[in-house]
């Protein structure tokens, strides 16, 4: 009869060993009497009495005894069949372990199941520490079966993976509700500010993560399921209900101060005793229920919100409110959407502000021409601040600044006409803005408020003439402050403008230059000329009014031009008399002589008392041509009660044809030299109006944009090229799609 062949490679060698030695075979019954009596039973017993510490007793089992114990095993797993015992040891091996639970672990567990949480709690990390060794010293002594009979076998588990299969079946299902709810109860006591045995609670929770990590295939699972999962519920219930009363009972400050230590404390308990695993859910479980959950309540409805803060980094409070603002970054960075909706609030809060600021402006009208610049920079100054440090630059509240400024500067032309005013004076020779301040900081602030405005080519204007005015009546502080803000301007927008402002600049050189040829061709003249000649382009557009001008200025004035043509053929030549200024020699009366500095509109005026002593208004526009408007502002100006350089008849704010101007024979001044001022036409010109040359130049740049765009596309569709314009102007000036089309049609 043939017998079937065994797997076991252990019987094939067995059998060769009997047959050498002869060795007696073991039946099942004496062997596991044996290594009951010898090795389980004493094994189990030590276990059991572990010291405090949970180490085994020093007395280790006799040397011995434990060969004894695994050649018996080992002999019974080397047998012939049907002597060979492997299989019956893996159940005998299970039925001890089991037992074991039944009759020591379960009893024990019961009989403090409902004691307080950490007294069950100090059992059921003792019972997980006696199953670690118990089923570790069963493995060392079932050592053979691990490496012969389960191999060669289907569906059974190592000894070890068995030994905690069997752990998780009959004590840790049973338990697991129980442990839960005491670790729970003991974290819930912890968050009111009882001081509870961490090492315990980390050893209770870790049973969950070590049983899981023991079997293969599982893993985390017992933890997500049995444990992780009530924490987070928990976690929520309990800070529902807290926040809910922080919420009626604190200020936003209080309530920010209490969920920074909410959060801080639920890290800590991470670091200390939950596993990493729960930290994500955990943490998010807190952060929404204490500040995401009430995050437009906190910050925007309560009177102590993020206005109320932001209204206090200004005064005594400052210090107080801006760390209140470093503790609102730090708790809503984790939370999703928080950061926005923080920004959302700021730049309400800056364009109410900035908004406030332009109301008072026009109310105030122009008491103070530069408060609302030094407002508005104060402003940017104080936020930009709070964005640095705060908020630690974060990009979310850039963006917000930046459109919180672009918002309320943009509504009207209001904020551009008076930033170029600004820095007007900023540059401007004997102004006290400039004289007072750090002038490249400043600057630096009007090329940041400049960056704002989305129309700048409404500003450029504004400036350029300024710019002009400065340079034809030499009355910038300094060419290097100048050229320092031409280059800050141009790092902000680019070539195309601030080219046409180094032209001026160089414009004012050559005329210079030029001055100098002239003047040492022609050294015959009693009249002292300086003309600068400005190229047509690169200075702001303006008519030219033809005047009547005496004979001694039309000599030099003459000579001169023939000299510039002389100089550079085909050109031309055409004086612009409204934008100079000339230094007159007045008699007064035989002991008042002075040289008074006006404009060359004034020099002409009193150019004409050479030959009349006594000259009606009605004379002077037909002597000198004039415009009306130009010759009332030049003759009030000298006829003002502070300056009177001339009288008047009648003496009254308004001018008529009929009425006297003479010398005033009684003038006296201590100086030598008197500036006189000209009134200003557009004094009371509205900043909000626009230039209409404005609008010349747009229509010419959307013009010369459309032809760009259709000369390198040939064809494109209509909606297609106005949004194309859109984006190749945008830089200048937001042009509308109603404005392009028409010029699309007219093209």
């Amino acid at each position: 009869m043939i017998t079937k062949k065994s797997k076991k490679k252990g019987s094939k060698k067995g059998t060769k060993k009997d047959d050498k030695k002869g060795a007696k075979t073991i039946s099942l019954k004496e062997g596991w009497e044996r290594i009951n009596k010898v090795g389980i039973l004493p094994f189990f017993e030590r276990v059991e009495n572990m010291d405090n510490e949970g180490e085994l007793q020093k007395i280790s089992i006799d040397k011995q005894q434990y060969i004894e114990v695994y050649d018996t095993i080992f002999t019974m797993c080397i047998q012939r069949e049907p002597n060979n015992h492997s299989g019956q040891l893996y159940q005998r091996h299970s039925e001890a372990l089991t037992k074991q639970f039944k009759e020591k672990f379960i009893p024990i567990l019961q009989s403090v199941k409902n004691e307080q949480g950490v007294v069950f709690l100090k059992e059921w990390e003792k019972r997980w520490r006696c199953n670690k060794w118990d089923v570790q010293g069963m493995t060392r002594m079932f050592m053979y079966l691990d490496r012969f009979h389960v191999p060669n076998s289907e569906d059974l588990l190592n000894t070890s993976e068995q030994g905690y299969t069997l752990y998780r079946q009959n004590v840790f299902e049973q338990f697991k509700e129980t442990a839960r709810g005491a670790v729970l109860s003991c974290i819930q006591r912890e968050r009111d500010g009882e001081e509870q045995d961490r090492d315990l609670l980390r050893d209770s929770i870790l049973v969950y993560v070590e049983l899981g990590n023991k079997l293969k295939k599982v893993e985390l699972q017992i933890y997500k399921e049995d444990f992780h999962k009530a924490l987070v519920a928990q976690t929520k219930q309990y800070y529902k209900q807290k926040s809910r009363f922080w919420l009626d009972q604190q200020t936003c400050p209080e309530y920010l101060i209490q969920a920074e230590k909410c959060v801080q404390d639920e890290e800590g308990r991470l670091a200390s005793y939950i596993d990493k695993y729960s930290n994500d859910g955990l943490m998010t479980a807190t952060r929404d229920e204490i500040l995401k959950n009430h995050q437009d309540e906190l910050l925007l409805t309560k009177k102590s919100g993020i206005d109320s803060i932001l209204e206090r980094t200004v005064g005594t409070e400052a210090q107080a409110s801006r760390e209140d603002l470093s503790r609102i970054y730090r708790l809503y960075t984790p939370v999703p959407e928080g950061n926005p909706k923080v920004a959302e609030a700021i730049k309400a809060h800056v364009c109410k502000l900035g908004m406030g600021f332009i109301e008072a402006s026009k109310a105030a009208k122009d008491a103070d021409a530069h408060k609302l610049i030094t407002q508005l920079i104060d402003l940017h100054d104080r936020f930009l601040k709070i964005v640095k440090v705060q908020f630690q630059e974060e990009a979310v509240y850039h963006k917000a600044l930046k459109e919180a400024f672009e918002t309320f500067i943009n509504k009207e032309y209001y904020v551009s006409a008076l930033l170029a005013r600004y820095a007007n004076d900023l540059l401007k020779k004997g102004s006290k803005l400039s004289s007072s301040t750090n002038l490249e900081n400043t600057m630096d602030h009007v090329v940041m408020l400049y960056g704002y405005i989305r129309d700048k080519d409404i500003f450029e204007r504004d400036y350029q003439m300024y710019l002009a005015s400065r340079l034809l009546q030499n009355l910038s502080e300094s060419e290097q402050s100048e050229r320092s803000m031409i280059g800050k301007l141009k790092n902000e927008a680019g070539y195309h403008w601030t080219s046409k402002l180094e032209d001026m600049f160089k414009d004012i050189q050559r005329s210079k230059e030029l001055m100098d040829g002239f003047k040492q061709k022609h050294t015959d003249f009693h009249t002292e000329l300086n003309v600068s000649v400005c190229t047509t382009g690169a200075w702001p557009e303006a008519s030219i009014q033809p005047v009547k001008v005496p004979s001694d200025i039309g000599m030099v004035s003459e000579a001169f031009k023939t000299y510039y043509l002389s100089r550079f053929s085909g050109r031309k030549l055409r004086y612009q008399m409204n934008k100079g200024k000339a230094d007159v020699q007045v008699q007064f009366n035989a002991k008042c002589k002075k040289i008074l500095t006006c404009s060359t509109y004034q020099m002409l005026i009193m150019l004409l008392f050479n030959n009349k002593k006594t000259i009606t208004f009605k004379e002077m526009l037909d002597l000198t041509g004039i415009p009306r408007e130009e010759l009332e502002a030049a003759v009030l100006s000298m006829a003002h009660p502070k300056i009177k350089v001339m009288r008047k008849a009648p003496n009254t704010k308004d001018i008529s044809d009929d009425h006297k101007f003479q010398i005033n024979p009684g003038y006296s001044n201590p100086r030598a030299k008197v500036s006189i001022p000209t009134l200003s036409i557009k004094a009371n010109k509205d900043p909000n109006k626009v230039d209409p040359a404005i609008f010349t130049l747009r229509r010419h740049q959307m013009d010369a944009a459309i032809v760009r765009i259709m000369k390198a596309r040939k064809t494109l569709k209509h909606p297609d090229l106005v949004t194309e314009v859109v984006k190749q102007l945008r830089g200048r000036f937001t042009p509308k799609p109603v404005d392009i089309k028409k010029r699309i049609a007219n093209l």
